[in-house]
């Protein structure tokens, strides 16, 4: 019996070093920086209100990772007299993206915010419970380019494509209703690491 167990614990000696050397997607990866930022989401071309919320993540070389939220309201209401009586679509959930050439002025920029969320919300309802509300999937794919501001702020124009899924109809509403391309603001302020892979390593 000592004699197996000694093999045993021979053999995984001798298979560490052995699995040390596998590679794996992300054991190069840096975590460089991370950031917030106000984001607002307009409708191109079709009748999607304007939406305002914010995110943040991590920034991993070139690639970012976190999360958003979202909502759009009646803003010419609440530009009149600060009342909102009802939230059109609201969705939160994860935002990820990537940024070609980083360190240049001036950069590609593709993101996209994959999220769950309610629709028409009445906030005077006091008897409203979430079980009861519109629970949809929301997917908004974009590209578009990015601009370095300074180290810490960074301006990101795109335009994409908001998808809404699970639209319950019988509420009067469809999914064509929320559907449509969007326009989106992104101001990214954090730090977003140092330029790499060249012999000057100058800050981005």
């Amino acid at each position: 019996m000592k004699n197996v167990i000694a093999a045993i614990a021979l053999a995984l000696l001798f298979t560490c070093p052995v699995l040390a050397q596998h590679e794996t997607l992300f054991n190069k990866a840096r975590v460089v920086g991370g950031f917030g930022a106000p984001i607002i989401e307009y409708g191109l071309g079709n009748d999607l209100t304007t939406s305002v919320g914010g995110g943040g993540g991590i920034v991993i070389d070139n690639f970012f990772l976190g999360g958003y939220g979202l909502g759009s309201v009646d803003f010419d209401k609440l530009f009149e007299d600060g009342d909102i009586e009802n939230l059109e679509i609201g969705h939160g959930g994860f935002w990820l993206g990537y940024t070609f050439n980083p360190y240049k002025v001036i950069h590609l920029y593709t993101d996209a915010r994959i999220g769950w969320g309610v629709l028409d919300v009445n906030f005077n309802d006091n008897n409203v419970r979430y079980s009861d509300l519109d629970k949809v999937f929301v997917l908004t794919p974009e590209l578009g380019v990015e601009i370095n501001l300074t180290r810490w702020f960074r301006v990101a124009g795109a335009a994409g494509f908001r998808w809404v899924n699970g639209v319950d109809e019988e509420n009067g509403y469809k999914s064509d209703d929320f559907n449509g391309a969007v326009a989106t603001l992104a101001l990214r302020f954090g730090w977003f690491g140092s330029r790499y892979g060249g012999r000057n390593n100058k800050d981005w």
